[in-house]
């Protein structure tokens, strides 16, 4: 995306008169550097193997829609958001109308594993991020319920059980693997009871719903090549309160080495062992 084209999509967002984002830890949020994120590293590897023209996306968890605009701004047909906040699928429905997308977006009140949605119903099903926010006895109703309505590609991301360091909680090693009270007391002990939010990590078994229907095909995260990894760098990351800490201009140590070991000794089964169960799946 030219500055030209950050120029006229920003004229087109109002994103202050929606309290949601207004009043929101991503009220900075640099939106065409997040859409281009969402589109460089979901969008594309996708679109390699799916034709967009003709593909219907369920997003879940949707948030505010950022990656459903980023599959419809490329050319998909049609995006449903699925989310079980409803402020946040108010400001995703505001959004989506100021890009001009809003009449191909459809928007769903429901938790992932309980949104109706029939077999084979969606083409693409993207779940960023979703799986470890679910508790731990949904984490495989949610799995079954994307392998059963997606009919062409899925795309997961959700940290790794078997990884002993997990950065999306207290980043201290192994705690996601004790018992919920010896996990608080390590996190006390080491100053960082506040960052424990108690979630449940997915194993690569509890996958197995989806391995029955498709196969992985991405060997590093969501890229099939490690130069495609590279390219992703630098990028804009649109996570976190802290602007600074958003841009990434390469890898973190020893990220690279691991992935591209990984994908030499295991192909595109390479989640399996990697700090994320990302990966990009097709059907068999």
């Amino acid at each position: 995306m030219n500055s030209k084209d950050e120029a006229e999509l920003n004229n087109k967002l109002e994103t202050t008169t929606i309290p949601y984002l207004r009043e929101g830890i991503y009220r900075d949020l640099n939106i065409p550097l997040t859409l281009n994120y969402m589109t460089r590293r979901y969008v594309e590897p996708i679109k390699q193997r799916v034709d967009l023209t003709a593909a219907t996306v369920a997003d879940c968890a949707a948030g505010v829609g950022w990656l459903s605009f980023a599959f419809l701004l490329a050319g998909a047909r049609r995006a449903l958001l699925i989310d079980v906040d409803e402020p946040r699928l108010q400001a995703a429905r505001a959004l989506a109308y100021q890009l001009g997308v809003g009449s191909r977006c459809g928007f769903i009140l429901s938790r992932l594993e309980d949104a109706p949605l029939g077999p084979d119903s969606v083409d693409i099903f993207p779940s960023i991020e979703t799986l470890e926010h679910v508790g731990a006895a949904n984490i495989r109703p949610c799995v079954e319920a994307i392998a059963r309505c997606t009919r062409q590609a899925v795309v997961v991301t959700t940290p790794n059980f078997l990884f002993p360091l997990i950065s999306h909680d207290t980043r201290l090693p192994v705690a996601h693997w004790l018992p919920p009270r010896l996990r608080q007391a390590y996190a006390r002990a080491a100053g960082r009871a506040g960052e424990d939010g108690a979630n449940s990590f997915a194993a690569p078994w509890q996958l197995l719903p989806l391995m029955r229907k498709f196969r992985p095909v991405s060997r590093y995260q969501t890229f099939g090549t490690l130069a495609e990894f590279d390219n992703f760098y630098p990028h804009y990351l649109p996570y976190g309160s802290d602007e600074r800490m958003r841009h990434r201009r390469a890898p973190q140590r020893g990220q690279r080495m691991l992935h591209a070991a990984l994908a030499k000794a295991f192909g595109p089964w390479s989640f399996i062992l990697a700090p994320n169960l990302a990966a990009v799946w097709v059907r068999r």
